[in-house]
């Protein structure tokens, strides 16, 4: 018999039991170490670690709850008896609580390692077991130790990766070591970044980790784990994880902050007639954007139903979007202004034709704003972003871009308007183009004049007031009888009434206005009246 009884002192793990063989195999044992056997012994408590001799006894003295440390081919070396099933029962008799061996096992061996709840790892070619079985021993006498050791490796690795490829880097490479997928929100609960290395099979428990930086508040990591595979290192490089993200997200808001403020008083500079347009274009240029005569320009104002500042959804489909803009080649600077979003995109090495020009512009930001659109996992806040986009303005030929600053002051006035018409008409869906506003555009700049007010006044403002005061619905049959040009029986359909109630109600609004629909100046009237309504809605 090759084994013999403990004479050694088993190692406890403080109040709370022995390290288990599951600890063991996530802290001590090589990476690339993997359990092929035995699975349901994985929580077997380990007190001590022994490696298999080239003379008898094998493994000195063998206590109950030894971990077996064994190279197979020096077994069978001594005695062709000895294999891995051999060594697999005479350990289970013993008591062991697993072994590890450095090659693979049979398929019979496996299934006598799980018959017996005996953990059976196989080793990375190449293993020092007298290394392992030594990294063993530091976790059992310093646990705690061990774990920190692997926490500050964790840390450097997870630097490493923010270096080269920023949060979603570090998301990737925590995913991939915990096997399990990650999701970084900030503190708005817009998410910032995610990754999932598993197969998303019995991925249930939730962990939640703050990320707090210099006492402030940045938002929460959060893992989700098999159940199953509990590793006790998984919770350190999350923690660690989180700590990185929040340096990075702490550094990224200052950097929008001072973003944000520099470029509102750019942006009102811009829309001052008063300022000087070299000042404003030097102000541009500094920034690295292109006022060159031979550009073309296009505005894109973002715009969200609610402002969150610096961390709505919005801001980061602006930032995704600018770098849309880059990758194609587009030159492109995003400031804040009220509470829009607005980029400045400049366009080099298009078409000649202006008809050209604006078509490709417009493929260009339709692709750019569907591609930013895409990384918004909300759908809350995928709806709550809308887009306005200006016509495409030609720079300038002035000395250091002031005619350029000109055209993309209306450039700016431009993408504003589409997205605040945009969303006062239902007929429109985002993104919103200035180009297709039709006769709003002409309204849109007309709504302060006075005389546009009496306009509406006279001609739809009484009628307005005279559904509130019945609970009529005059103005909507008006709506639907233009959108169905005119056609009183097809509109009688889309109303659900008959067409006598129909002609009532028409009969009604000439009475109440003082206007005949069939004069075709009333319904010109009529038809632009609608318009302003709808703009002020």
């Amino acid at each position: 018999m090759p084994f013999r009884g403990s004479s050694g002192q088993p190692l406890a793990h403080g109040a709370e039991g022995h390290t288990t063989v599951s600890e063991v195999w996530n802290l001590a044992l090589p990476s690339a170490t993997s359990l092929v056997g035995g699975a349901s012994g994985l929580g077997r408590s380990v007190t001590w670690a022994v490696t298999l001799r080239a003379a008898f006894p094998l493994f000195g003295a063998l206590g109950k709850g030894y971990l077996a440390l064994a190279r197979p081919e020096l077994a069978r070396r001594l005695d062709s008896s000895l294999t891995p099933g051999y060594l697999i029962s005479e350990l289970a008799h013993a008591g062991a609580s697993a072994l590890a061996v450095d090659e693979s096992i049979s398929s019979e061996d496996v299934a006598l390692a799980d018959s017996l709840g005996l953990p059976v790892f196989v080793l990375p070619e190449g293993a020092d077991l007298h290394e392992v079985e030594r990294d063993i021993l530091r976790t059992l006498v310093d646990r705690d130790g061990q774990l920190a050791r692997h926490e500050i490796e964790a840390r450097q690795s997870f630097q490493q990766a923010l270096r080269h490829g920023g949060i979603q880097a570090v998301l990737d490479e925590l995913s991939r070591v915990t096997l399990g997928s990650v999701l970084v929100r900030d503190q708005g609960g817009t998410t910032a970044g995610r990754s999932d290395a598993s197969d998303g099979v019995g991925r249930s428990v939730e962990t939640i980790f703050p990320i707090q930086v210099a006492g402030r508040s940045l938002g929460q990591l959060i893992l989700y784990s098999d159940p199953s595979r509990h590793n006790p290192l998984d919770a350190g490089r999350a923690r660690q994880a989180a700590e990185v993200c929040g340096i990075e997200m702490l550094e990224r808001l200052a950097r929008w902050e001072t973003e944000e403020r520099m470029g509102a008083e750019l942006v009102q500079q811009l829309l001052d007639e008063a300022q000087d347009g070299e000042g404003t274009a030097s102000r541009f240029l500094r920034l690295g954007y292109d006022l060159s005569p031979e550009r073309r320009h296009v505005v894109i104002a973002l715009g969200a139903a609610v402002d969150a500042g610096s961390g709505s959804p919005v801001s980061y489909i602006a930032r995704d979007l600018q770098w849309a803009a880059r990758r194609d080649g587009a030159g492109a600077v995003t400031l804040k202004h009220r509470d829009y979003w607005l980029m400045f995109c400049a366009f080099g090495g298009l078409a000649r034709e202006q008809v050209a020009v604006t078509q490709d512009a417009r493929n260009l930001t339709q692709r750019w704003l569907q591609q930013a659109l895409s990384g918004v996992s909300s759908l809350e806040s995928l709806l709550c972003c809308r887009a306005g986009v200006s016509r495409v303005v030609e720079g300038g030929a002035a000395q250091e871009g002031r005619d350029t600053i000109a055209h993309l002051r209306t450039a700016v006035r431009q993408a504003i308007d589409a997205l605040e018409l945009g969303q006062r008409i239902s007929s429109f869906e985002s993104p919103y183009y200035y180009e297709e506003m039709g006769l709003y555009r002409l309204l849109a700049g007309l709504r302060a004049r006075d005389e546009l007010g009496r306009f509406y006044e006279e001609t739809l403002g009484v009628l307005v007031r005279y559904d509130g005061e019945h609970n009529t619905e005059l103005v909507h049959t008006l709506e639907i009888f233009f959108e169905q040009n005119t056609n009183a029986s097809q509109t009688s359909r889309v109303l659900f009434v008959h067409r006598n109630t129909l002609n009532y109600r028409l009969q009604r609004i000439a009475e109440i206005t003082g206007l005949d629909l069939n004069e075709a100046e009333a319904r010109l009237a009529f038809q632009l009246a609608l318009k302003v309504h709808r703009l002020s809605m």
